[in-house]
């Protein structure tokens, strides 16, 4: 079966430039990431003085002076819950160059925390009118908005997984030197702990259009690009209600003391902002495809001429699998493959 010429056969052996290679993130890529949420809350808060099991604790009195007993103090809050990473993140994908400067980027993926956790930070911005407290005694003036402290965590792990097609185009500089333009559709997900309580599972989709340079040195390459992506997050549900929930603010005037109060208030639906800055400076070599002959990154009749005109022989180039002599168990292995 042996149609082939030689001078065909010549043609159509490994190349030496190919058109798909098989990418790993290099110790240079870094990575920057930061999410903020706000979850508008509103209620009351009071001190924590209950004559029977806490008759020491703090009272709350609206007002600089006067007044008594143990009242509540109406306000109006945001929780506001922020992580950020910065890291050298691991990562890998695939890239294809087709035909008319154009190429795609598939099974992206990447770890952005790679062993480097990142930091989460909890708190509440408050609003409230002016009110005194007794146990300590303190006067909080009335504020525009005051910070408090809530809790602090780690971010224990973010990936980015591409979620979608990723098309985009290449313009030749220099000889195999290109610059190239494509955006990557992923999904970003971030989980971690802050406060003893875990946080995350929520997958937020983005857009990593990166731009940069690729470089082809014949069986490797070099892929050295960035992209930036700001998108939003939510709405997101409400958080359940606070009840009586101990709260621990530092007294205003005088400073130096801890009133110990008790909130309650109610959520509404929370919104926020991920933003991702991304420098990824990648290694390539050839992608194997079961049955590419011409190492193209690709099967086509190309790799079956190949295979055909190798057949009866034990070719290790034509042999798929291995058995010492290219036969009808290979072109069925190439042609499970065939236009991948």
């Amino acid at each position: 079966m042996k149609f082939i010429s030689l001078s065909m056969v010549a043609l159509i052996t490994p190349c030496a430039v190919a058109s798909s290679f098989d990418f790993h993130f290099l110790p240079a890529s870094t990575a920057q990431q930061t999410i903020s949420i706000l979850y508008p809350l509103a209620g009351t808060f009071i001190g924590d003085y209950d004559i029977t099991t806490n008759p020491t604790g703090t009272r709350t009195i609206p007002g600089y002076f006067g007044g008594s007993g143990n009242q509540a103090i109406p306000y109006t809050s945001k929780l506001r819950l922020g992580d950020a990473i910065d890291s050298n993140p691991l990562g890998s994908f695939k890239l294809d160059i087709g035909a008319n400067g154009m190429c795609t980027i598939t099974n992206f993926t990447t770890d952005l925390v790679n062993e480097t956790p990142g930091t989460v930070t909890i708190d509440m911005l408050f609003t409230y009118s002016s009110f005194h407290t007794v146990a300590p005694t303190a006067i909080f003036p009335s504020v525009g908005e005051i910070t408090i402290p809530i809790a602090t965590g780690a971010v224990k792990t973010a990936t980015a997984v591409q979620s979608g097609p990723s098309v985009g185009a290449l313009v030749e500089t220099a000889p195999n030197t290109y610059t190239i333009s494509i955006p990557v559709p992923v999904n970003i997900l971030v989980s971690g702990s802050a406060g003893g309580q875990p946080f995350g599972g929520d997958q937020i989709p983005a857009i990593l259009a990166f731009t940069g340079t690729l470089t082809i040195n014949g069986a490797t390459a070099t892929f050295i690009s960035s992209a930036a992506s700001t998108d939003p997050i939510g709405p997101l549900p409400p958080l359940p209600a606070l009840v009586n929930q101990p709260l621990s603010v530092p007294t205003v005037l005088p400073t130096g003391s801890t009133a110990n109060l008790l909130i309650s208030g109610t959520f509404a639906e929370g919104n926020g902002t991920s933003v991702l800055n991304i420098s990824v400076n990648a290694a390539g070599i050839p992608s194997y495809v079961l049955g590419d002959m011409n190492g193209d990154g690709h099967v086509t009749g190309l790799d079956l001429a190949y295979l055909l005109s190798a057949w009866g022989t034990a070719d290790p180039t034509a042999d798929i699998n291995h058995d010492g002599i290219v036969g009808g168990a290979d072109m069925a292995a190439m042609l499970s493959n065939w236009g991948q």
